[in-house]
């Protein structure tokens, strides 16, 4: 997955049908079949579309520097945000421990390791699209603008349209729920600069799987019985 992908009109085309219908259809299969089947698709895509479109999907990519500053901005979020996390906890009174423990290593994972291959598909299907103004060899603004509004409207949307229907860990209605959301919506714009620094996905990877992990062991969350209807 290298900067210097040139996005085609087809990258367009699609990252703006997933970034507004996908959330939709996740939400209608959760509906009508469960967890499951939409997160494979979300997962599937996320690992396909990288592989089909930029060729790559940036964990095996040579480092450009050992790790950016951003980076460690980032786990600074994600851990203050944990810490909202705790005091905003949903604690499972009764906890299938081999439910949680296969959350933990198997969604936990998963999840963090494909999200971001998506939102960072979206956003660089605009960004990179035409970047210069060849008049005056400016960055077009202009498509890296519609790449952050796809780009936020699907993080948004795939969380209040799916994931929100069975996540249950961090009460929102909070306050400390509240920051926690404010907070991981920073993290998931430094994700698209960490990995732009870095050209190495396993740098998106470790915060976000931090985020998914960590409360799992002070919420006795499962997230097996939301899998299948």
């Amino acid at each position: 997955m290298e900067e210097t992908w040139k996005p085609k009109p087809i990258d367009l085309g699609l990252s703006l049908v997933i970034a507004i219908a996908f959330p939709f259809i996740a939400q209608y299969l959760y509906s009508k079949t469960g967890a499951l089947i939409p997160m494979i698709l979300y997962y599937s895509l996320a690992w396909g579309i990288s592989k089909w479109r930029r060729g790559s999907t940036g964990y095996f990519n040579a480092f450009k520097i050992k790790y950016p500053k951003t980076f460690l901005v980032n786990v600074g979020v994600i851990i203050a945000s944990l810490i909202c996390a705790y005091f905003a906890r949903i604690v499972d009174d009764d906890p299938n421990i081999t439910g949680v423990i296969l959350t933990a290593l198997i969604w936990a994972t998963i999840n963090a390791a494909s999200e971001q291959l998506l939102w960072i598909y979206i956003f660089e299907s605009w960004d990179l699209y035409l970047p210069w103004i060849e008049e005056t060899k400016k960055r077009n603004w202009v498509y890296r603008i519609f790449g952050l509004l796809f780009f936020s409207a699907f993080v948004g949307s795939i969380h209040t349209l799916y994931w929100v229907n069975f996540l249950h860990t961090v009460d929102s209605t909070q306050i400390f729920g509240i920051i926690f959301v404010l907070l991981t919506t920073v993290s998931g714009f430094l994700h698209l600069i960490v990995w732009r620094k870095s050209n190495q996905m396993i740098f998106t990877f470790i915060p976000h799987f931090m985020l998914n992990l960590i409360p799992l062991l002070w919420t006795g969350y499962s997230i097996l019985p939301y899998l299948l209807n």
